[in-house]
């Protein structure tokens, strides 16, 4: 009986070992996948930066950068209320400058034109 016991023992614990390393080897896995399709992406992000004349303080920033966002293919704003500019990132294979700008001032209200857009390394 005991022998019977140690082995169902054994064998649980060799089958729970197993599932750990495979789990292991799949998140691996999955992590390395992630990690090269970020790569790709990043090798083809283009950042514009927009001029945003009438955004002045944090609110308007918020409008700017919500409306942003919202467009598919941009992956990053920094807004400067300061400065009255829109850093965006996007990419290119899926919006461009003028469409960025165009949406964001058709949702928030501000006028907004996009300056040269340069590649982001």
């Amino acid at each position: 009986m005991r022998m019977t016991v140690f082995a169902t023992a054994a064998v649980a614990t060799l089958a729970v070992a197993a599932f750990l390393v495979t789990a292991s080897a799949k998140k691996q896995e999955h992590h390395t996948q992630i990690a090269a399709q970020t790569q790709t992406n990043s090798r083809h992000t283009q950042v514009v930066t927009l001029k945003v004349p009438d955004m002045f303080c944090g609110g308007c920033e918020v409008g700017v950068k919500t409306a942003a966002q919202r467009v598919d293919g941009v992956t990053d704003v920094k807004t400067d209320s300061d400065a009255r500019t829109a850093e965006v990132s996007y990419d290119p294979s899926k919006t461009n400058p003028d469409a960025i700008a165009s949406a964001i001032t058709k949702t928030s209200g501000f006028k907004v034109e996009p300056l040269t857009p340069k590649t982001k390394t």
